[in-house]
């Protein structure tokens, strides 16, 4: 795969023939480690076309790499980054220049850090990896992703692929989510009370913008999903953590001044309890006695072993 050729541009101030200076554009790229040895160049008509240039101006100075190893020629494949080419240097790093923006004064909310915890990249070497959110290649279905895919991607299934929808939902998986995936969970629910989010978190962090002000107090697990605690500290509502134990949430330790309830009865996050059902229904009790709300995050209710799922709260 070539280059791409947006990513080339003549200066208009630039002094020199045209010539030179896409020689020297080409050559820096290659000097700064941009350009790879191997990669491919554009096609001289390609190239000339989108600098608005004659063919002969940018193929005189290919030809110029060329003689001083910069580029190489395959025959009639085209012009590739020599293997010979200059590295690039290791300047030494350059003082920091002194910003003209007060960045303490500009940024209106600071960033803590948060809680995120860190994923070892080699995670795959472990004897017993217990790092979530990890593909196993060997119970990954290559064969049916690939199928779906070849289906998507066809021309029967091109316009529901793209399509905009502007500020609706794609019917199809709306309808989908229905009449399969919410009925499992005991859950009915009609289309237009279905809103797709783009994740976990996005929907957390539009449930804290609806639902959280400033004077609304968030009772939430302690310990939590790390990313839940961060949108609620950023949401700057009063925060009441609530300490659980192996049966996930007490009810009876929720502050009867919280207004919305997090809690992921399912699949605790990270102690990996269930809430039984007693405890789910004292919950529910509980939220009705304070006026609160509940916001379920029905975290992997799949990975129940021993027994089947329990049914969400909302169920």
């Amino acid at each position: 795969m070539p280059l791409p050729v947006e990513t080339f541009f003549l200066h208009p101030d630039y002094q020199g023939t045209l010539q030179s200076q896409i020689q020297q554009m080409i050559a820096q790229g290659i000097l700064s480690g941009r350009f790879q040895p191997g990669e491919k160049l554009p096609s001289t008509r390609k190239l000339a076309t989108h600098l608005s240039v004659s063919r002969i101006t940018v193929t005189l100075a290919y030809t110029e790499l060329l003689s001083n190893d910069y580029l190489t020629s395959r025959g009639r494949s085209g012009y590739y980054v020599s293997r010979n080419a200059p590295s690039p240097p290791n300047f030494k790093s350059v003082e920091p220049i002194e910003d003209a923006v007060d960045w303490t004064r500009a940024i209106g909310q600071r960033f803590s850090g948060g809680q995120t915890p860190r994923k070892p990249q080699e995670w795959a070497k472990y004897k017993h990896p217990f790092t979530y959110g990890q593909a196993d290649p060997t119970l990954f279905d290559h064969a049916n992703w690939r199928l779906c895919a070849l289906k998507a991607l066809g021309q029967r299934d091109f316009t529901p692929l793209t399509t905009d929808y502007y500020d609706q939902d794609d019917p199809q998986l709306i309808e989908f989510i229905a009449r399969h995936t919410l009925p499992r969970r005991g859950i009915s629910a009609r289309p237009e009370q279905i809103l797709i989010t783009l994740g976990a978190q996005n929907a957390l962090w539009l449930t804290t913008q609806v639902l959280l002000t400033q004077r609304r107090t968030a009772a939430f697990e302690d310990p939590c999903y790390h990313a839940l605690r961060d949108i609620l500290t950023q949401s700057r509502c009063n925060m009441a953590p609530v300490r659980v134990d192996q049966d996930g949430l007490p009810p009876d330790a929720i502050p009867p001044d919280a207004n919305v309830i997090f809690t992921t009865p399912s699949h605790q996050c990270p102690t990996n309890g269930t809430m039984p059902m007693n405890r789910r229904r004292a919950l529910l009790e509980r939220a009705r006695e304070m006026d609160a709300l509940i916001v379920e995050d029905d975290y992997e209710f799949e990975m129940s072993f021993l027994k089947p799922p329990s049914p969400a709260l909302k169920s």
